[in-house]
Parts: C-alpha cells; structure tokens; sequence
C-alpha cells in the first residue's frame, strides 16, 4: 500500500553499474511511491539499466559519458523541477536505503517546512557498520560539524529529502560525491536548516565505488575549497 504519496515529491536515484540491486530497490520503492515519481539516471553503465527500466515503465534519463554522481543528481534534480516538484528524494541504487523508512523525512518537512535538506542519519555501530565506514564517516561528520557551525550527524549518508527551494538557490559545481557536501554547506550558508531523521543501517554486497584514502583526501579539499567560496 503506498503511503499517502505527495503529489509534488519525486524520487532521483543514481545508478552507475547497479542494475542488480536497481531489480531488488524497484520494486520495493513501488510499494510506497507511484511509478511516475520516480526518475533513474544512469551514469553511463551499460550493463542493462536502460532495459529494466524500460521494462518496469520507469523514467530513465542517462548520460553519455561517466560525469559523477553529483552530475546525475543534477540531471535528475532538473527533471522533476520541471514538472513541479517541491521536494525531492534522492536514494542509492545500491539497496542500502530501506523504503520503510521514506515516511520520517515526508513526516518530518510536513512539521518543518523551512528545512533545506532531511537527511538520513544512520547507526554507526560495529555489527551495523562497516568499521572503514564507520570512522570514515564520523570524522567527515565531525569536521563539517566545526567548519559549519552546526550539528551535522552524517554528511555522507545519500538517503534525502531536498527542498527545491533552496536547490533554486544555490548554485552547484562539483559532479562528482563531493556535491552532497556542497549542497550541505551552501543549504546553511543561504539559511535554509539542515536536518537529520534515524534511518535503519543497511548494508549489501553491492559493490562500492569510492575508494576511502583518495576520495577522502579529494573530500578534504573539496570541503576547503567550498569553504573558501562561500565565505
């Protein structure tokens, strides 16, 4: 049974390589949200996610070349804009966002409307997390707490709820995973709160394409450089 789905929220999920996990997410997404809200944007995989899409009559808009996670958030950020949407969610393709949880963040911009973005805030504990991940995201977390000046639970976490709003408001330059940052330090800067809802921690065998030592370090410099710019 779908929950009370709102008319004016969509779904952006960006896929690179996922179909696998895309054949088990679907589904499960389309027990709570109606198949026209929901939009896949395939980051050139070339592993069959065109097909299933088409098979399932989903929305899949797909980028030639690999341009980054960020860039495919943006592609899809444009489209449901176009058709009017007040709020969108962006959830992984690879399976680690539980659709049960989709009704705490709709629950939670209901009562705050004012929120720039809900994102999901998951436990981090061993047994539920992977220990790389775990230190990997209470460090990021703790220096965007400090650079931001405000309580940030889990910056790395891809499970939100984005209010189109404050996207028309800021202006978004990286493609790659460092845009979830910078949309999270540009929400603050432009007044628009950030918030966190607790969301079930789930992990598969997907496979994970960020590399912790590079990418973090690249993060580091990412999160300085926005600093920089918005100061």
């Amino acid at each position: 049974m779908q929950y009370h789905w709102p008319d004016s929220t969509y779904i952006v999920i960006p896929s690179y390589k996922a179909v696998n996990t895309l054949r088990k997410l679907i589904p499960a997404l389309l027990e709570y949200v109606p198949s026209c809200k929901l939009c896949i944007v395939d980051d050139a995989s070339m592993d069959g996610t065109s097909q299933y899409c088409n098979e399932m009559n989903l929305t899949y808009l797909s980028h030639s070349v690999n341009l980054g996670k960020g860039a495919a958030l943006v592609t899809g950020f444009s489209w449901c804009m176009k058709r009017g949407a007040k709020w969108i969610f962006t959830v992984d393709a690879d399976g680690q966002h539980a659709p049960e949880d989709l009704h705490q963040f709709i629950d939670y911009v209901e009562k705050h409307p004012q929120t720039g973005i809900c994102i999901g805030n998951r436990e981090k504990k061993a047994g539920k997390m992977p220990p790389a991940r775990i230190f990997s995201n209470v460090l990021t977390s703790k220096i965007m707490s400090f650079l931001c000046k405000s309580t940030i639970l889990d910056c790395q976490c891809g499970y939100r709820l984005y209010s189109t709003e404050m996207l028309k408001k800021i202006s978004i330059t990286y493609n790659r995973f460092e845009m979830e940052t910078e949309v999270i330090m540009k929400s603050i800067k432009a007044d628009f709160p950030v918030a966190f809802v607790n969301i079930r921690t789930v992990y598969t065998d997907g496979q994970s394409h960020i590399s912790h030592v590079k990418d973090t370090l690249r993060w580091v410099k990412a999160v300085l450089h926005i600093r920089k710019s918005i100061s």
